[in-house]
């Protein structure tokens, strides 16, 4: 019977041992964990979506429009932002399907603080694709966002 408590004695060391081995390895790991998501958030690295910056809230002509009227060509490109976009510093840009700009090089604020508009020569407008490139440079929070997005004209059905 000896020989059986000190195996058990022996077995329970071992089991204490491997315990606490595993406790340190556990506040290891928890230190280590809370350290990164520290550094994350100290450096600006975020997780959740951020719904801040400048980002559009409506556009005109609207993503993916076919324009099929020649009555209802746009006389403008304007995107309104969720902040304000600084004039100097942002941007929108129309091309035609050979990457040549048919926009007026007029950026403007429109309507409104957190609205730019381009107006189009619209002598360039053509059936086809065309390819919207905007940036906006935050005067609320200096961030910078850019997108792009397309619209088509149909003249074949008017």
């Amino acid at each position: 019977m000896v020989k059986g408590n000190k195996a058990l004695s022996n077995n329970k060391k071992a089991l204490v041992l491997y315990q606490e081995e595993l406790h340190r390895i556990n506040l290891g790991l928890s230190i280590a964990v809370s350290f990164i998501i520290s550094l994350c958030i100290v450096n600006g690295i975020h997780f959740l979506p951020i719904y801040g910056h400048p980002n559009p809230l409506s556009y005109e002509p609207k993503p993916h429009q076919i324009i099929d009227s020649i009555l209802t060509l746009p006389d403008k490109v304007a995107i309104t932002f969720t902040e304000r976009p600084e004039l100097k510093a942002s941007s929108i840009r129309v091309m035609n399907l050979n990457n040549e700009r048919i926009d007026n090089y007029d950026l403007k604020l429109a309507g409104s603080d957190k609205s730019l508009s381009v107006s189009l020569d619209k002598s360039k407008l053509i059936s086809g694709d065309y390819t919207i490139k905007w940036l906006a440079f935050s005067k609320d929070d200096g961030f910078i966002t850019k997108g792009s997005y397309i619209f088509s004209i149909d003249r074949t059905k008017s």
